[in-house]
């Protein structure tokens, strides 16, 4: 996806990180309200209004240039239809296919809704016209000039010939072959452009009314004659209640008409198209479609109009259809809405990728085929990774797909679930690159167990901030229902998996501990931060103890002790469960073999950072006791020196006396990779601590011999400890090579001792 995540060109007027956000409101609320229906209706609307936003505001606010600004306004016109298409389809009332008994009489208007009620295929027809009916666009209709011809009847009055006024008659120059004044043509060529477009978007009352305006009251009585002929009395049907009518009784002559005014070759194009579309004739608006929409819609209109004289005819309201001096359109009956998209894709209108798949999808509702358009949108978005201009409009049709996919699941099951669970997680995906951390959860939410785990432990790998930004986005996962304990784990494992490769360690007698003020590596830093999502649950607090012990050997093994550190301080954090952890009783062998090692690294790690204390205060010792004349610092110094080191006693023979041997395997158990890998790190991990924990000690007696009585017979006293056959202390400084260097510090101390009294030399030896 990253081919698709720069989002630096989405500020401003097409801001698509702010239709991520009001969409996965929108998508929240109607979840939390129930009203699944109302999907498409709200989805609709944001896209009008982020529609408006991109039509209003100045291009000059944008870096883009004027073409891609409408391509994005083709983007929203296009999802907005789309989802209006899908609201009209959804909430209608289908008819069902029942029988009606036929009445002695019944106007055009009754016979028109009792085909509407009863026909499913003539009422979604029906519907889809109406929907290519209003969101066909804009357009600029003629100015208003009442004068009737006015250029001409001037021309008219004050010609040298004497022309008829006859020419002034509506057909006029048409019938005696005589041409309109040039302005007069004009106005009468847009005049007839603006009433088809009115008719293009069902607006017949306003085509009526512009014709008047504009002195053509005949043209205004010509398309009237469309509205079907019904009746309806004043006061419920009573016997002396008064019948009122409406539309035209004689509505078939009145298509015939139409249909021959059509074909005249004379007239204009826009004049033939608007009486071919008010009767069905389809050949005669071909001329003057531009677009997929508008040939849809001119086929969508012929059906009704053929499919609606052809249930007139049957009813008995008419003669026979295909009369001779009677003919209407009837081409269309045959046709299906398959024919029809089959005959309007052969056509190709479509120009670009976008549009083509929108008015795909468009087709295959219509043709309610939903199951084929995920698909289609799958292979579209996924498969063939549709070149677009830019990443924008890629990220805009993959978040309608996830949307669409999510309005089908709820309310029009089953769809196919592989298709579908891909596009939300590429949509789910995309939000990850883009940043819209605070949805992320949500739209995870609605993949299957083992996909959701996957993409939303992908996603907190990456966050690495606070903790507390961090446990927000773990209770967001929650909140959703997500399985958090399952996602930690996962997130954890990610983490690991892409730090924790082979290295090859350092030889222990060369290896450098660093110290605890060194800056810890950010690499180890991500590792600990990865570890910290198993702290945020009670029921992984063992878990993360266990995964903090394979850290805690890592860094060891490296000499990471700031690192250690960092991760004890972590684990500690008093907002964890894992801060109040105590050892049940009831624990199982796995268990406590688990917080016996956690307390084993944290033993030593206490005893490396009380020996650095001691460095320190060593390093403060006052040089000359004359600038102290009553020896209160120094007397402070040794009191502090004498608790340290008192301190470092303790905890190194804690450490010693409890530090982790090889674990004991029966004979017959098959030991994994993972147990000899910890068998092996723990081996190094002691190979490197034990010997300089005992080497520290050692320096720590020899200084402070001067000091506490004693210490500097502990530090040769040492050579028993390592000795000891119980502990097997040597097999450590054997393998890490450092028995030399103890044997050296040993011998030190030997000749200080018989230094300071030679006759105990034989006691010593």
């Amino acid at each position: 996806m990253s081919e698709h995540s720069n989002s630096n060109d989405l500020d401003g007027i097409f801001n698509t990180e702010e239709a991520f956000i009001q969409f996965a409101h929108i998508f929240s609320q109607i979840h939390q309200s129930v009203d699944l229906q109302k999907a498409p209706e709200h989805y609709e609307k944001l896209c009008d209004q982020l529609l408006k936003k991109a039509q209003n505001e100045p291009i000059k606010t944008f870096p883009i240039n004027t073409s891609q600004s409408r391509l994005w306004e083709r983007l929203w016109e296009a999802e907005r239809n789309t989802w209006n298409l899908i609201k009209q389809l959804h909430i209608s009332t289908y008819p069902t296919e029942v029988s009606i008994p036929e009445k002695l009489y019944q106007t055009d208007g009754a016979l028109q809704s009792e085909l509407l009620a009863t026909n499913l295929n003539f009422a979604e027809a029906w519907i889809v016209r109406q929907w290519l009916q209003d969101t066909a666009p804009t357009f600029v209709h003629v100015e208003t000039n009442p004068e009737y011809w006015s250029y001409t009847k001037t021309h008219i009055m004050y010609s040298v010939k004497k022309l008829s006024h006859k020419y002034l008659d509506p057909d006029g120059s048409y019938r005696n072959g005589q041409a309109l004044h040039p302005q007069d043509q004009i106005h009468e060529n847009e005049l007839a452009k603006s009433i088809y477009e009115y008719l293009r978007r069902g607006q017949l009352d306003i085509a009526c009314e512009i014709s008047k305006k504009n002195g053509q009251s005949w043209r205004a009585a010509s398309i009237s004659g469309y509205i079907v002929y019904g009746e309806q009395t004043d006061d419920g049907g009573d016997v002396d209640s008064i019948i009122k009518s409406s539309g035209n009784i004689n509505r078939h002559l009145w298509r015939a008409t139409c249909y021959q005014y059509a074909q005249e070759a004379g007239f204009d194009l826009y004049d033939r198209a608007t009486y071919a579309a008010l009767c069905g004739d389809v050949d005669n608006v071909f001329p003057v479609c531009r677009s997929w929409e508008d040939y849809t819609w001119a086929y969508f209109n012929g059906l009704i109009e053929c499919r609606l004289e052809q249930y007139f005819s049957q009813r008995g309201q008419l003669g026979e259809l295909g009369d001779v001096d009677l003919p209407v359109p009837t081409q269309l009956l045959s046709l299906t809405p398959d024919d029809i998209f089959r005959k309007v894709e052969a056509r190709q209108t479509d120009r670009d990728p976008q549009m083509a798949l929108f008015h795909k999808i468009q087709k295959l509702f219509i043709l309610n085929k939903p199951d084929e358009i995920v698909k289609c949108l799958k292979e579209e978005l996924l498969d063939k990774q549709l070149s677009y201009d830019d990443s924008a409009s890629y990220s805009h049709i993959l978040r309608f797909a996830a949307h669409f996919v999510l309005f089908l699941r709820d309310l029009i099951p089953p769809t196919p679930e592989k298709e579908s669970d891909d596009l939300i997680k590429t949509y789910t995906e995309l939000l990850i690159d883009f940043k819209q951390d605070s949805i992320i959860a949500l739209y995870a939410s609605k993949l299957p167990r083992e996909m959701s785990i996957e993409t939303y432990a992908l996603f907190l790998k990456n966050i690495t901030g606070s903790y507390d930004e961090r446990f927000y986005f773990y209770n967001l996962a929650e909140k959703h229902g997500l399985d958090v304990t399952a996602i930690a784990r996962r997130t954890s494992d990610l983490t690991l998996e892409e730090y924790l490769k082979e290295e090859r360690y350092a030889n222990a007698l060369y290896l450098r501990i660093a110290s605890l003020s060194d800056p810890v590596d950010p690499k180890d830093i991500v590792l600990i931060r990865g570890l910290e999502w198993l702290t945020f649950n009670k029921n992984q607090v063992v878990e993360a103890m266990d995964r903090a012990n394979a850290l805690f050997r890592r860094f060891l093994a490296r000499g990471k002790l700031n690192a250690v550190n960092t991760l004890l301080s972590s684990m500690a954090n008093p907002k964890s469960p894992l801060a109040s952890y105590d050892l049940d009783k009831e624990a199982d062998e796995h268990e406590e073999t688990v917080v016996y090692e956690y307390s084993f690294y944290r033993n030593m790690f206490n005893f490396f950072t009380k020996y650095e204390d001691w460095v320190k205060i060593w390093q403060e010792k006052p040089q000359s006791p004359k600038s102290f004349p009553r020896d209160i610092s120094i007397s402070e110094w040794t009191l502090r020196i004498k608790e340290t080191t008192d301190a470092l006693d303790q905890l190194s023979d804690k450490f010693l006396t409890a530090y982790i041997t090889n674990p004991e395997f029966d004979e017959d158990k098959i030991i994994t990779e993972e147990e000899e890998r910890r068998i092996q790190e723990l081996q190094r991990v002691s190979d490197i601590y034990i010997p300089e924990v005992i080497l520290r000690l050692h320096h720590v007696y020899f200084k402070t011999r001067g000091i506490i009585p004693g210490n500097l017979d502990k530090s040769l006293q040492l050579a028993d400890l390592v000795a000891d056959e119980s502990r097997h202390l040597y097999m450590h400084f054997r393998r890490s090579k450092k028995l030399p260097v103890l044997l050296t510090m040993l011998r030190d101390s030997y000749l200080e001792i018989t230094r300071e009294n030679p006759d105990d030399i034989i006691v010593h030896c």
